[in-house]
């Protein structure tokens, strides 16, 4: 596969960083579409192009297109106030660009589409969801990110188009999960809606880059949706690898459904007087009020080959690292203090 040619959107971003990251060890010639106004620092480093466009200029997406012959859809918006802007951002953007790639991309061999376990929604028994569920989703990010694989699968007479789905990914320069490590490496608590026994299904971006990858260059994916995650884990096994990360004794906190609603509706009143986007905010809080997020990835086992290769321990130790590394959190204390 060296000298594919590849268009990443998204690619300054967590997810698509990862993904570039990836890309460029498969021996790829990575393009990646950015703002004007884009910080690169996440893909310092490596030999990417950067091509300026915006998803709300179709003439520039053909233009930053034109030669590939995969393009990765990465970019999206996971906080806004309204359905409308999740709308735009999430779908339109989603179908103006699977349109100009449709006119300008003539070798294209893959146009792959990021979406997220959101677009199904939570499960609603104890049974994981796989692709032949009913999507459900909760309104806002979930419906917009249905809507999006509504346009990619709206154009399969005219691309071979492959969904991805995601459920949470972690990872290093993850910006969503650090308030959970630095909550508990200073109080030594986990704050979590509802009992340690709920299940959250995860994917580290690095695995995520692989199922990426493999649902990309394989032939029998054309036209196919994938769950791709690492596990599949208790949040009492979610702390207990937390602690083992931080180096420290971690307990879980409870919060209470109510209280969990009015943290988020503080996040809501901040998000205002601020106009800076909340981490924790009134969606944030309803997508944890449900009881499980939970999926299987055996669809992607069995046709793309693809292998989970990070156990949660690691990778969230890897995580609190980078953390460290950063200065978005204190290293961990040695030698380990133990968990309980």
């Amino acid at each position: 596969m060296g000298d594919m040619r590849v268009l990443v959107t998204g690619a300054t971003g967590f997810v698509g960083s990862h993904l570039a990251e990836r890309l460029c060890h498969e021996g790829a010639a990575v393009a990646c579409l950015v703002r004007p106004t884009s910080r690169l620092t996440a893909l310092e480093g490596l030999p990417v192009e950067t091509r300026v466009g915006t998803l709300e200029d179709a003439d520039s997406l053909a233009r930053a297109a034109a030669d590939a012959q995969i393009v990765f859809h990465v970019a999206g918006i996971t906080r806004a106030r309204t359905p409308e802007a999740y709308l735009r951002a999430n779908a339109e953007a989603t179908a103006r660009l699977v349109d100009a790639v449709a006119r300008s991309c003539p070798g294209l061999r893959r146009f792959v589409y990021v979406s997220s376990l959101a677009a199904v929604g939570p499960a609603p028994t104890p049974e994981p969801l796989d692709e032949t569920a009913d999507p459900r989703p909760l309104p806002g990010y979930g419906a917009s990110k249905l809507a999006g694989e509504h346009a990619v699968l709206a154009a399969r007479d005219r691309l071979p188009v492959t969904i991805v789905r995601p459920p949470a990914v972690y990872g290093p320069r993850d910006p969503n999960f650090i308030a959970l490590f630095r909550t508990a490496r200073r109080l030594r608590l986990a704050p979590v809606i509802g009992g340690r026994d709920k299940m959250l299904s995860m994917v580290h971006a690095a695995d995520l880059a692989d199922g990426l990858w493999r649902a990309a260059t394989t032939d029998a994916a054309v036209g196919q949706t994938y769950f791709i995650a690492s596990g599949t884990h208790t949040w009492g096994d979610i702390v207990a690898a937390l602690a083992a990360a931080l180096g420290r004794r971690v307990r879980v906190l409870p919060i209470p459904s109510l209280v969990a609603r009015l943290i988020g509706e503080i996040g809501e009143l901040r998000w205002t007087l601020t106009g800076k986007p909340q981490i924790i905010c009134r969606r944030k809080i309803r997508d944890l009020l449900a009881p499980r997020w939970i999926c299987t990835w055996a669809k992607a086992e069995h046709q793309l080959g693809y292998r989970p290769a990070m156990r949660l321990e690691e990778g969230f130790r890897q995580t609190a690292e980078w953390y460290a590394r950063e200065g978005w959190l204190q290293p961990a204390p040695t030698p380990f203090e133990g968990t309980r």
